[in-house]
């Protein structure tokens, strides 16, 4: 059975032309190693396929201090220090709090 968060991230990045590739890989790399991070539930960076400029994470978190223990760590922080250098002409963050899990049984 998979972990269901109790908090769901969503953030959308907007780059310069000249930085697209620096920051998928910077966008992956810091995935992966959220991702092998305890209260990591997913972490997923998807591309828009109509506007390549533009980058969306979806995250989940089993609870704030896993959340805030990836925030603090040495390797977001060297992340964040990194994509300060690139042309990030956007970025928007929305973080939601899951208040409950209710399973839908659908008709086949």
């Amino acid at each position: 059975m998979t972990e269901t968060p109790a908090l769901l991230g969503y953030t959308t990045y907007r780059l310069l032309p000249e930085d697209i590739e620096a920051f998928r890989a910077l966008a992956l790399r810091m995935a992966a190693v959220a991702k092998a991070r305890d209260g990591c539930v997913f972490l997923d960076v998807a591309q828009d396929a109509g506007d390549p400029a533009t980058f969306r994470l979806v995250e989940g978190w089993r609870d704030q201090a896993a959340l805030d223990a990836h925030g603090a760590s040495g390797e977001f922080q060297a992340v964040l220090k990194e994509a300060a250098a690139l042309g990030i002409v956007g970025r928007s963050i929305d973080l939601y709090a899951i208040a409950e899990k209710t399973v839908v049984d659908m008709p086949s």
